[in-house]
């Protein structure tokens, strides 16, 4: 790991820092993939770039910075896929998004690869209506279960550390014998591994945590789908009582809505095709 780390930190401080966090266990580990013939090496190699983001992401926002990327052309994606095909054919010189989405992704068959990951990260959490601070003090409760019993670390072990199409959903047999109001879940409907529909079915990581989440407060759950840059308003608006969409607490959000404490470090990478 030494000698890997010495040759790394030749292409820049923003990767060694990206090394450093990628030290952390489970899904917070960085992929490790071979470096693309464009060569980007941080932010500031972007510029004169086309670089795809979903609109209203935390990346959409830095790039969005015009007095330190006004030569980047941001292109605005509606989800992680979307982003992902597009610089796959070659629509954007290269994208921006999650690092576990491109761990499960075996970028290497799909023609991609990490250029970098940028410095820190951001918590993910549940976000409620600021009316719901009963609704998140339950689930900031349910979280120090499922953190304390390793329920949780053997969900990201799952979920992060195989291709996504090859983890199933647990049986949860009791989640039926629910009854009463179900609480209404925001989430993302193409955002592999953390919440996705397919075959009729919500799955994913969030999708699991939130079934959880039901039988702790005998609840039913119900999903819907929605824009990642949907989802606050949709909470404002009573739509849905909690979101779990791979959220980043920011100062901004937190303004607006109620987060739960946060479950999950995101490090987001910046790919491209690899040749």
């Amino acid at each position: 790991m030494k000698h890997r780390c010495l040759r790394i930190c030749k292409i820049g401080v923003a990767c060694l820092f990206a090394v450093v966090m990628a030290a952390v266990m489970g899904c917070n580990n960085a992929p490790e993939q071979p470096a693309t013939v464009a060569g980007y090496a941080s932010l500031e190699d972007l510029d004169g770039h086309s670089v795809a983001v979903v609109s209203g992401s935390t990346s959409d926002v830095l790039l969005s910075d015009t007095n330190n990327f006004a030569n980047i052309r941001l292109i605005r994606y509606s989800t992680p896929t979307e982003l992902i095909e597009a610089v796959m054919n070659d629509s954007a010189d290269c994208g921006i998004t999650d690092t576990v989405v491109l761990m499960t992704l075996e970028m290497e068959q799909h023609g991609l690869a990490v250029d970098f990951n940028l410095p820190g990260g951001f918590d993910v959490a549940v976000a409620f209506n600021p009316k719901d601070k009963e609704l998140c003090g339950k689930f900031n409760d349910f979280l120090v279960q499922v953190k304390s019993d390793g329920t949780l670390d053997e969900m990201f072990a799952r979920w992060c550390s195989e291709q996504v199409d090859t983890v199933h959903m647990l049986d949860m047999p009791e989640l039926a014998e629910l009854k009463g109001h179900p609480i209404e879940v925001a989430t993302l409907a193409d955002n592999p591994p953390f919440s996705f529909y397919r075959n009729n079915r919500w799955t994913g990581l969030e999708v699991e945590l939130m079934h959880r989440f039901s039988l702790f407060v005998g609840r039913p759950v119900h999903f819907s789908g929605y824009r990642f840059d949907e989802i606050v308003g949709v909470l404002l608006s009573r739509k849905a009582d909690a979101a779990a969409a791979n959220l980043f607490i920011t100062p901004d959000r937190a303004d607006k809505v109620l987060f739960s404490h946060p479950y999950y470090l995101c490090k987001t990478s910046c790919f491209s095709k690899a040749r």
